[in-house]
């Protein structure tokens, strides 16, 4: 289904065009007359570090301490490393082909030390024998996905170990869009998964006063109550602060509504298979207006369902199928080389201020892949500056910059003080991972 491309996993600027690699022209003049310093050049992350709005977290603590949640909170821990290290769920047919394989090679096995010819029962021992080992090893080697089970103690581990987290990359995010698109005005919100509400939290710090429908949709009931208490200050029986906002356990049937942005965070995980994946694709790029965005965990299996959306996206074909761009990270709509690599994820570093529940807060890190994928064609005025894919090694006198750029390669550049000019060497070094680098 996907496209195929070889690719080197990281190639060098040839010499001539290394000569060619500058900041982009159209910032020059705001670099001389110093609209723009280096150090906070205009492809630079904002969010450095987010944490859940004051409000928020004491409608938190309020009902966590409700619930005496404090003796959940090792398994809320056990809950994050389990979801952060899930594998994605067998498709049809691959447990079958490994158990044949392994079939094959314990019964070469089991029969070559025989050499003669075997009685009736001694054949049907022989393939019992088989069928054990066979078992055996695929209890050992399959993984055993399922997809869980949000109860209520399940639901407050997860508000407890994973709503800071992700609140703080969804911001991250939404960033992309608020700093390239500063003009922009969405006027309403579908949250595919909303769990405890994390993405509306997200969309309001950056539109709540231009937002006039929340549509959340989340399978478990107990999910869409703490989201509700939440917003409602930790109080029961209260009036819903956000008006027009609406929860429901499954997507919507009609495919009329648009909302201006369709958010898909850490959710499709719990679908069983990547048909049903992209068939929910699918259906929340029929419903965007405007943005769609695709969030996982920054692991080979979270970036494997965030480059699977999008190459289903990118790749809609048909009248009655709006095309759209990578709108973020990525600088080009080309198969991601990343991808091609099966080596290493596309993902991204996030730091959060964790819940002051129930010790103080401290500063960790995430790592999330992510997609936005916009409505149209894309701009012709886009600058698809290449966005930095690792951390820069910064040394003396010079940086290396590992880069992926709009002709969908990866590249490896070396910043060094007696090649480039001042701006573009500090440019370059005053660059973090997953900041954009603007130069052509």
């Amino acid at each position: 289904m996907f496209r195929k491309l070889r690719i080197k996993y990281f190639t060098s600027f040839s010499a001539n065009y290394t000569s060619r690699v500058a900041v982009d022209p159209n910032l020059k003049e705001s670099f001389d007359t110093k609209v723009f310093k280096p150090r906070k050049h205009p492809g630079t992350t904002r969010i450095k570090v987010a944490a859940i709005p004051p409000d928020i977290q004491t409608a938190i603590k309020l009902i966590l301490d409700d619930a005496g949640a404090k003796a959940l909170y090792q398994e809320s821990i056990n809950l994050s490393n389990y979801i952060r290290s899930r594998h994605l769920p067998p498709e049809e047919g691959e447990i079958d082909e490994k158990a044949q394989k392994y079939h094959d090679a314990i019964s070469k096995k089991v029969y070559s030390k025989i050499n003669r010819k075997l009685t009736e029962d001694e054949q049907q021992f022989c393939e019992t024998k088989v069928k054990n080992k066979v078992f055996s090893a695929l209890k050992k080697n399959v993984y055993r996905w399922g997809n869980i089970a949000y109860d209520k103690p399940t639901s407050l581990q997860y508000l407890m170990s994973r709503a800071a987290p992700e609140y703080a990359v969804i911001v991250r995010v939404l960033d992309e869009i608020s700093k390239f698109n500063p003009d922009y005005k969405p006027r309403s919100f579908f949250d595919f998964g909303s769990g405890v509400g994390t993405g509306t939290w997200a969309i309001n710090h950056y539109w709540k006063k231009y937002i006039f429908e929340y549509f959340c949709v989340d399978t478990s009931p107990n999910m869409h109550e703490l989201a509700r208490l939440i917003l409602c200050q930790g109080k029961d029986n209260v009036e819903m602060p956000l008006k027009g906002y609406f929860q429901r356990q499954f997507l919507p049937a009609s495919t009329d509504m648009k909302y201006s942005i369709v958010l898909s965070a850490y959710s499709l995980f719990e679908l069983p298979s990547m048909q049903s994946r992209l068939e929910t694709i699918q259906k929340l790029w029929n419903k965007t207006e405007d943005y769609l965005i695709i969030i996982e965990h920054g692991s080979n299996a979270g970036f494997r369902i965030v480059n699977e959306a999008r190459e289903f996206v990118l790749n809609l074909e048909g009248k009655k199928h709006q095309k759209g761009y990578a709108f973020s990270p990525c600088p080009n709509d080309n198969v991601c080389p990343r991808y091609l690599e099966h080596e290493t994820p596309c993902n991204f570093l996030m730091k959060y201020e964790s819940l002051p529940y129930p010790s103080k807060t401290e500063v960790f890190a995430d790592l999330f892949s992510y997609v936005i994928l916009k409505k149209g064609p894309r701009p012709l005025d886009d600058p698809q500056w290449p966005r930095i894919v690792r951390a820069p090694i910064v040394r003396s006198k010079h940086t290396i910059c590992r880069l992926c750029t709009a002709q969908g390669e990866l590249k490896e550049i070396i910043f060094s003080k007696a090649k480039y000019d001042q701006v573009t060497y500090r440019c370059a070094r005053s660059c973090n991972w997953g900041d954009l680098l603007p130069v052509k």
